[in-house]
């Protein structure tokens, strides 16, 4: 039987009896019929699950966690030193007379923030990449026999708040078509996105006061098979602040383009049709295709690519290089992922490195990325 959870004034764990008062307690026939879960919650939490609700999310191996609208936190059972009797609607010692203990709890929860988890929405958005066609998904199969992933099915699925989760299916560049949710395709987004940055420039319009609707008009003019999702999408992923359906509808609304995207757009885009270069040809190709004004540099690249040094035909030393690394492409186990860096590259710095970790390490909070990363080092020896 699934536990029932005890949160705020409907039943109530303890209270203050004076010094050598005696306090009669009524057992009720039911004692025991029913199973309670506490959680220790703060005034503040407390009044944010009163006012909105919670959900606690997690299948068969996972942690637990709770949900609010917009934070997740890990549940850790901890045993109490003292046994809590619970008697529902009971407040201070003369309450009691009329009513009953109806459970005794001897462990709480505590909770404790935690980052979303949602490795598991990457695995899931893959079967479902979307580049223009519906007839075929990523792993070749029907799209119509594989489970349609609707807002609904990735709350069940995924352990993290609405609005982490919002904020995550943005981050995997996916956008929701006829209900489901699906991942643009690099090679489909990219066109995408280049086709605005091509209208940006054929227009003249200044780069912190791009219309919004025109471009979507235009878009839709020249590819009219291009959802409008996914080419509000691409440009929002261009732009300083997101944007939103309510953007797309405003006749009047503008955005901001951002030159840091820009620049690493373009550079996706060489590393795209060339996966290796020398580090001196690729930054000199860069600077030439990316916004003026801007610093370039391969830190900028985290998480995408990685300078290497390779051996080179008629020189003595190892060259430098820049190769195309793409994280969504790894492996989604921390071990497994870790022996696929290791073979591209034998010496990382940290900073390199935890740019391809930080999303496999959301579910480890009690330890440092250093020690995580020691102890599957010491594993793969």
């Amino acid at each position: 039987r699934r536990p029932r959870t005890a949160v705020g004034g409907g039943l109530q764990a303890g209270m203050a009896v004076a010094s050598g008062e005696a306090l009669a307690l009524n057992i009720s026939h039911d004692f025991g019929k029913q199973n309670f879960a506490l959680l220790e919650l703060d005034e503040e939490l407390l009044g944010t699950i009163l006012e909105s609700g919670m959900t606690i999310k997690g299948e068969a191996g996972d942690e637990a966690v709770l949900c609010t609208a917009t934070k997740t936190y890990v549940m850790r059972l901890a045993e109490s030193s003292n046994t809590h009797y619970l008697l529902p609607g009971a407040v201070g010692p003369e309450a009691t007379k009329h009513s009953e203990i109806i459970a005794s709890v001897n462990t709480y929860n505590e909770l404790k923030p935690t980052v979303p988890r949602v490795v598991k929405l990457r695995g899931l958005l893959h079967k479902r990449t979307y580049d223009g066609l519906d007839t075929a998904s990523a792993d070749g199969g029907d799209t119509h026999a594989a489970k349609r992933l609707t807002t609904d099915a990735l709350r069940a699925a995924v352990q993290c708040s609405d609005a982490e989760l919002h904020a995550a299916l943005n981050a995997t560049h996916a956008v929701e078509l006829r209900g489901e949710w699906r991942m643009l395709g690099i090679g489909y987004r990219h066109n995408i996105t280049e086709s605005i940055i091509k209208l940006v420039e054929e227009h003249g319009w200044p780069l912190d006061g791009v219309p919004v609707a025109t471009v979507l008009a235009r878009v839709a003019e020249d590819s009219p098979d291009l959802p409008g999702a996914a080419v509000l999408h691409c440009l929002s992923y261009l732009c300083a602040q997101p944007l939103g359906p309510a953007d797309a509808e405003a006749v009047d609304a503008t955005c901001a383009l951002e030159l840091r995207q820009m620049a690493i757009f373009h550079a996706e885009n060489m590393l795209r049709e060339q996966p290796l270069w020398q580090t001196e040809d690729f930054l000199e190709g860069w600077a030439a295709v990316a916004p003026e004004g801007l610093d370039l540099s391969l830190r900028m690249l985290g998480g995408i690519a990685i300078e290497v040094e390779l051996e080179v035909e008629g020189q003595t030393q190892p060259a430098k290089h820049v190769q195309w690394l793409p994280s969504a492409r790894l492996p989604a186990s921390i071990s497994e992922r870790l022996e696929s860096l290791i073979k591209v590259k034998a010496a990382w710095k940290l900073e390199e490195i935890t740019s391809y970790l930080d999303e496999l390490l959301e579910v480890v909070i009690d330890q440092s990325k250093e020690q995580i990363l020691i102890q599957y080092a010491r594993q793969m020896k």
